[in-house]
């Protein structure tokens, strides 16, 4: 069953390089799952992308993909791990034009010139969030919808996954805070149930955790960063609910509160 979500979401990046030509590097053969290595420290937002990506690697490749000491690809989130700046910055990488814009992503090749190496592909975020982005970013080119869920989009399996060696992208965001207003949550938001996939709504109209982890991850996949919850006679705020707030922050968004208080927005 579809799950709707009436809600309109307005989410806008800028992307300032785009090139993609020449030969073919493979990141998935057919055979071996794909694989990542996290470089450094990082943020929650990223453990919960590299959920998000494991399964979607399941559902393209049959493969979940896998936690590797030099895989293929290669994560790095600068503002947790300043000293890969140098690193990242002879390879080629345009980290200045990282710095300074939140939620930005680089995604791009590190092909070596040496015999029997294998190239990587390097996703850089300048935060959490944009290194979430960057490694969704894959999914995306691996065919996967941001509604894979919650408009049961399924993507096409696929026996093998390249990038062209050139391939490169940096965008950033031209809208700070970006993301939905659920409006009349007790006519909608609340109502949908799927009781196999997902509970989330007990009898005192409590909409928790379970069931906001899908929209964060949705959100997540179409690079959001916001939301404001309603709140209706039936249901409770968004805030009383216990775990709502801490499963926001590990997916970094940022909740402002129904327009019934529209002065505490943040």
């Amino acid at each position: 069953m579809t799950k709707r979500l009436p809600t309109v979401l307005l989410t806008m990046f800028v992307s300032l390089i785009v090139a993609h030509a020449g030969d073919a590097v493979v990141w998935y053969d057919g055979t071996l799952p794909v694989s990542y290595e996290v470089q450094g420290r990082r943020a929650s937002v990223v453990d919960m992308a590299l959920r998000m990506f494991r399964s979607d690697m399941a559902l393209v490749t049959g493969h979940e993909a896998v936690a590797d000491r030099g895989g293929t690809i290669q994560i790095y989130q600068l503002d947790q791990n300043s000293s890969s700046v140098a690193t990242l910055r002879k390879l080629g990488i345009p980290v200045d034009s990282l710095l300074g814009r939140p939620d930005a992503f680089f995604v791009g090749l590190n092909t070596p010139h040496t015999p029997n190496s294998k190239p990587h592909i390097l996703v850089v975020g300048n935060n959490g969030r944009g290194t979430a982005y960057g490694l969704l970013e894959l999914s995306r080119q691996a065919g996967v919808s941001p509604w894979v869920w919650w408009g049961d989009v399924l993507p096409h399996t696929r026996s093998r996954l390249t990038l062209p060696e050139d391939f490169r992208t940096l965008q950033s965001p031209s809208v700070q805070y970006r993301g939905i207003f659920i409006n009349d949550e007790d006519w909608s938001f609340r109502q949908w149930k799927a009781p196999s996939a997902i509970a989330g709504v007990d009898e005192a109209g409590r909409i928790g955790p379970e069931k906001y982890r899908r929209l964060f991850e949705l959100l997540l996949r179409l690079r959001a960063n916001t939301l404001w919850p309603a709140m209706h006679e039936g249901t409770e705020g968004f805030f009383t609910v216990n775990g709502n707030k801490a499963l926001a922050d590990s997916f970094g968004i940022v909740v402002g509160t129904s327009h019934c208080e529209p002065l505490l927005r943040n």
